[in-house]
């Protein structure tokens, strides 16, 4: 399944008095790559938050930001008043008067929360860090698999545009043998003095040539065969935007010899129509895994 690089993902896990919160983001890049913070007294779960990433994301630049705080308790008020009665004690011992405010009470009931240092981390609290990751990693790839899905169609429209170009080229190129013979024959008789009649062995010789030089059947061949390669890579489970992104380099490099060989304006012309197309599809192809 075509999937994008980009997406966005969120997982949130408790445990005992503690709420863990993992946020994912993705963006392009050709290898995978993750950026991990997480808080100092924990840092030893980082390897194995990295293994849990490298399992469900192939490549893109991954951001992943892990926060842990400890709830507040139900009876908050008497929380508060023991703060405030312990910051009043200081304040006596230290001869400095004690007048709180409504902004001073805002502040004392959260700067112990914000503060709180962290248990030591146990097995159980990466079981629970665990199910936090793999709820923001469904999240992250149930938006990346929607956003391929619309990918992955946007390319099929444009490959069916290029393959009707190939289309028209493949019809084309048989008469080119027919219409240089013509055309060759009107210039010569047109050049030799009256009276003269060329060989004709000599003319079919060239055409010959001619047909020789400029067949593009085994081009032809190869790029039907990356158009079907397109097609079972979009329709498959692995990602497919690094195999794709190959696919349309040697999509340009046939489409390339099939303009040098044939001197047909009209093939010319749909040739720099294809690389003009094939070069959208190409952008797109970058954004998926």
């Amino acid at each position: 399944m075509a999937k994008s690089m980009t997406g966005f993902g969120r997982g949130v896990a408790t445990w005992e008095t503690y709420t863990i919160t993992v946020e994912l983001a993705t963006v392009n890049r050709k290898q995978f790559d993750a950026s991990i913070w997480l808080p100092r007294e924990w840092m030893c779960f980082e390897v194995k938050v990295l293994n849990l990433l490298k399992a469900s994301i192939a490549r893109g630049a991954v951001k992943c930001t892990i926060t842990v705080k400890a709830t507040a308790t139900n009876d908050a008020t008497s929380e508060l008043t023991a703060r405030y009665q312990h910051v009043c004690t200081v304040a006596e011992k230290l001869n400095v008067p004690c007048a709180a405010t409504f902004s001073d009470l805002v502040a004392l009931a959260v700067a112990n929360i914000e503060d709180a240092a962290l248990p030591e981390p146990t097995e159980a609290h990466w079981a629970t860090l665990e199910q936090a990751v793999t709820a923001a990693v469904t999240q992250l790839q149930a938006m990346r698999e929607h956003e391929g899905l619309r990918i992955a169609e946007d390319i099929r429209t444009r490959l069916a545009k290029l393959h009707a170009m190939y289309a028209e080229i493949a019809t084309i190129a048989p008469t080119l043998p027919a219409l240089y013979r013509e055309q060759l024959a009107k210039r010569i008789a047109d050049l030799l003095p009256s009276g003269i009649v060329l060989d004709e062995g000599h003319l079919e010789r060239e055409v010959a040539l001619f047909a020789d030089r400029a067949d593009i059947s085994e081009e032809l061949t190869r790029l039907e065969a990356h158009f079907a390669h397109a097609e079972t890579l979009l329709n498959g489970d692995a990602p497919c935007g690094r195999p794709l992104d190959f696919l349309c380099q040697e999509f340009f490099r046939e489409i390339n010899t099939t303009g040098s060989k044939c001197a047909s304006n009209a093939i010319s012309t749909l040739t720099i129509e294809f690389k003009t197309l094939l070069e959208t599809v190409r952008e797109q192809v970058q954004n998926l895994e």
